[in-house]
């Protein structure tokens, strides 16, 4: 389903690197979902022309997969954060950090509360989120193409105990999963993998909120030799 993210990925590459250098804003996030919708409507295309197309992988197959990106990554976390007034968005970037220990577990280490916090418009819980310590957040993983190896993330929700305003309260941000805008893809040549995840809802004291909005946050690293 995901076989077309790697014609993708060249472009993606690029744009992070303006990113980085000329600050475009959305020009990452808006190409992810153009890709995105793109590989959506072939893969149905594809489907209807050749059953084969949704095989899964075997287990010789996986494994392959997993030795091809398994290890540990450094690189950036580009996410959008918006102005105090809520005029202006911008790419951000930070440090990204996580492993793939085994064939179907991904673990982002270090992971800033505060990345979460830019999708809060409710002042008191975006204040005590951004203040938050880093988290892990525990994913699963399933390869679902081989050439180029293409898998999806199934993260785990995080829970925080924040006070704000009132008291101490219990908060959930749940993520997108079984989804393919959740999905990671390794360049061979590069050896540069890249991850999206979309924290889609966040709860408080049991019940979903209105003042959340899902966000893209997008990880891109060489693979480490260590």
């Amino acid at each position: 389903m995901l076989f077309l993210f790697h014609k993708y990925f060249v472009i993606l590459r690029t744009e992070t690197n303006k990113a980085k250098y000329m600050m475009k804003t959305r020009s990452l996030f808006t190409i992810l979902f153009c890709c995105v919708a793109a590989v959506c409507v072939t893969s149905c295309i594809n489907n209807d022309d050749d059953d084969n197309s949704s095989q899964a992988l075997t287990k010789a197959e996986i494994a392959q997969c997993y030795m091809t990106v398994g290890g540990n990554y450094t690189g950036d976390l580009f996410y959008l954060t918006t102005s105090a007034d809520g005029m202006t968005e911008n790419i951000d970037t930070l440090v990204g950090k996580w492993n793939i220990p085994t064939d179907s577990t991904l673990i982002i280490t270090e992971f800033p509360s505060k990345v979460l916090a830019e999708s809060v418009s409710y002042s008191g819980l975006k204040e005590a989120l951004a203040e938050a310590p880093n988290q892990v957040i525990q994913c699963r993983i399933q390869f679902v193409e081989k050439s180029p190896v293409e898998f999806l993330v199934n993260p785990y929700a995080l829970e925080y105990t924040l006070h704000y305003e009132d008291g101490d309260h219990l908060v959930r941000v749940v993520f997108y999963i079984n989804n393919i805008y959740s999905f990671g893809t390794f360049d061979a040549t590069s050896r540069e993998l890249m991850l999206k995840i979309i924290p889609g809802a966040l709860y408080v004291d049991g019940k979903e909120t209105s003042y959340f909005t899902p966000s893209q946050i997008v990880f891109v690293a060489k693979k480490s030799n260590g």
